[in-house]
């Protein structure tokens, strides 16, 4: 492993016209407080993440064969008026023109996985105004982007996953209505990560003792999640990396060491309520114990195997008592989780069943940038997953598909003359019936479409495809 000493000095960069300087300044000179500017201009979000992104990546780039894709990514950031790229080396203003032309979604946090100029690159919309949160953050002059973090976490998935191996039943989803007692297993596992990275004598035996426990009474789920926490705990890992790389903070170090454990003593205060948000804090904290002990891991992870499996597997579990207060807490938690999600999963699937209604097949290939989901559910007696709290957006043959807080199914099958992943919007027979001018129109319940007169699917009358 090779750790680049950086630490010494801050990179600052100056947005000239059309290009952006980066030089190397002391940390402790006055010169650097024109990188903590008033943070509210877009010119000076950007001079924060091109810093950011200067320090960090070919730090990173050296730390893991797995990340050496970090030394050639490109990050493509813009408002909508204005364009940027940089990377490892350096970055300029770009044409926005050119950046026009791709149709990206530019509203903040809104990313996508893109080539610019032939070379693979992310692009991350920066919306036309910050929120007041990350601008007030950004005043303590460590404080790194949160686009930055962004970023690097997408990057990973994008570039560094590519080759991975993966399951045939990877999916993210969580039992409808959710069960306490694996929530409770995960969410003591992690308790005792974080007692383990604090120095807790035994504190990995017990947590090997919850890591058994949840991979046998519930294997199920164990299986079904074993992929997201492979990619989503070693990006989540990689991501924290970068973070402190960016503080200018050296690895291993004592001040890293001291930073790293304020990051992380949050995660052992929250409570998990769903199993996909679980895997980040697991990977975070199996990694750097993985770290500390000079593993190789990420190459491991990468064939198969998962950040807390390759911890906890060789260790011999120590018996725990059940934290009886978590618990509880977790039971009234999840009762209030169960019931929200009633009100938006049960309407879904009376309509879902009706005889009459009519499934429109979307598919996720059509999907411009990034989605959100509150939640993903499994229910028993129906191949879907079932996800609330959607949004997205589908740019279809001559129409689109914006969906605002939704709820709607997914489902990989061989329908529409290929088999994909299909978003499944739950319509009324009306809704087919109403169309105007040889198109679909329907506005209500988070789903907005307009697209051209589907086409009837090959594995029944109720499925329906959208155009591509």
């Amino acid at each position: 492993m090779m750790i680049a000493k950086m630490c010494g000095v801050l990179l600052l960069v100056v947005l000239a016209a059309g290009s952006i300087a980066v030089q190397a300044v002391d940390r402790g000179s006055t010169e650097s407080t024109e990188s903590i500017e008033s943070i509210e201009s877009t010119d000076a979000y950007v001079r924060r993440m091109a810093e950011a992104t200067v320090m960090a990546w070919p730090t990173l780039a050296n730390l893991f064969d797995t990340t050496r894709v970090f030394a050639d990514v490109q990050l493509l950031v813009s408002d909508g008026q204005r364009a940027w790229l940089m990377n490892a080396r350096g970055g300029h203003e770009v044409d926005m023109r050119a950046v026009g032309a791709l149709g990206l979604p530019f509203e903040y946090r809104r990313f996508e996985k893109i080539e610019w100029q032939g070379r693979p690159a992310l692009f991350v919309g920066l919306g036309q105004h910050l929120p007041v949160g990350e601008v007030q953050r950004l005043k303590h002059p460590q404080a790194v982007p949160e686009l930055f973090d962004l970023a690097t976490h997408e990057a990973f998935h994008f570039y560094a996953e590519d080759d991975w191996a993966r399951g045939s039943l990877s999916e993210r989803s969580s039992l409808y209505p959710a069960l306490v007692e694996p929530r409770l297993y995960r969410n003591r596992i992690i308790r005792h990560l974080l007692a383990a990275i604090r120095g807790e004598a035994d504190a990995l035996g017990r947590a090997s003792y919850w890591y058994r426990r949840w991979s046998s009474e519930f294997a199920d789920e164990a299986e079904r999640i074993r992929d997201t926490d492979r990619s989503e705990g070693s990006a989540r890992y990689v991501e924290s990396v970068a973070q402190l790389l960016a503080m200018g903070l050296e690895p291993r170090s004592p001040e890293w060491e001291a930073r790293l454990l304020r990051q992380l003593i949050p995660l052992g205060r929250a409570d998990y309520l769903a199993v996909d948000h679980e895997s980040y804090a697991l990977g975070l904290l199996a990694g750097y114990l993985l770290d500390r002990r000079r593993l190789d891991w990420l190459p491991r992870v990468a064939q198969g195997e998962t950040p807390v499996g390759l911890l906890l597997g060789p260790i011999a579990p120590i018996s725990d008592t059940p934290d009886e207060v978590l618990g509880q807490r977790l039971r009234e938690s999840l009762a209030g989780t169960n019931r929200r999600a009633a009100e938006a999963v049960e309407p879904f699937l009376q309509r879902f069943k009706d005889p009459a209604s009519r499934h429109l097949l979307v598919p996720g290939t059509a999907m411009k940038g990034s989605f959100g989901s509150e939640h993903s559910f499994r229910l028993a007696g129906i191949p879907e997953i079932i996800e609330t709290g959607v949004d997205a957006l589908f740019a279809l043959k001559d129409g689109r598909i914006d969906l605002r807080e939704a709820t709607v199914a997914t489902q990989l099958k061989d329908a529409c003359g290929r088999e994909e992943l299909y978003w499944v919007l739950a319509l009324s027979e009306a809704d087919f019936r109403g169309h105007d001018q040889g198109r679909l129109r329907v506005r209500r319940d988070g789903l907005d479409v307009d697209i051209p007169y589907p086409t009837r699917a090959v594995d029944g009358e109720r499925s329906w495809c959208a155009r591509t």
